[in-house]
């Protein structure tokens, strides 16, 4: 049975930084006198991502204090005890501009070929609670009837409670609902949890690919329809 909802996780799915999650770290860094390079960014990151708890005094992952925390450890692996406020702001500001992204070739059509089929969408998503505001600048808003975002639902993927939460609002069944994101385990191990049907989204996929892969966006409306 084809599901009455599809859930898109955001970054990655939707849309991609236009030079990368860790380049445009190094870059804002680089404005305060702090020269990290990318690759070196990208494995700080992933520490400090795995490092700082969530939630962190309260403030769910992904909220400004947990951001603060998490820049702030990034500057302390630079070897820099500045306050953080002020990089955390900047950061902000870069990730919160469409001009920072990209939204794959595939990603309108998509919808569109979904909307006409009669697919309610929403978006779940570990995202902070810009992500509104940026779907909105990038063209893709109008596309979903609800947003599940982590900061401000309190909870983030792949805990179940908060593909629930964009369930709940549209009135809909975990069996009447399909997720689909980039990440095998917050996308398609949090959805299953959750009690859907998921697909994993690997635009690198190398043939043969297994049944609940899809390699792009442009495949969905034709494999909900059972094509």
């Amino acid at each position: 049975m084809s599901p009455a909802v599809v859930c898109l996780d955001a970054a990655d799915t939707l849309f991609t930084e236009r030079d990368g999650r860790a380049a445009l770290y190094a870059e804002v860094f680089g404005r305060f006198g702090v020269a990290v390079p990318e690759p070196t960014m990208a494995t700080w990151m992933a520490a400090a991502h795995d490092e700082i708890p969530a939630p962190l005094g309260g403030e769910p992952r992904y909220s400004r204090a947990w951001f603060r925390a998490f820049v702030g450890r990034l500057l302390e692996r630079a070897g820099d005890r500045r306050d953080p406020e002020p990089v955390r702001a900047a950061l902000e500001e870069v990730f919160t501009d469409p001009r920072s992204y990209v939204v794959f070739a595939d990603t309108f059509p998509a919808l569109d070929d979904l909307v006409e089929a009669g697919h309610r969408l929403a978006v779940v998503s570990n995202w902070s609670d810009r992500l509104e505001g940026l779907l909105d600048a990038l063209g893709l808003r109008r596309y979903f009837e609800t947003l599940a975002i982590s900061a401000v639902v309190g909870v983030d993927k792949p805990d179940p409670a908060l593909f629930h939460h964009a369930l709940d609002r549209l009135g809909v069944r975990p069996e009447q609902a399909l997720h689909v994101g980039d990440s095998p385990e917050r996308d398609v191990g949090g959805a299953l949890a959750a009690g859907m049907d998921a697909l994993l989204l690997d635009r690198d996929a190398e043939p043969p690919v297994p049944d609940h892969v899809i390699r792009s966006l442009a495949e969905l409306p034709a494999r909900l329809r059972g094509g």
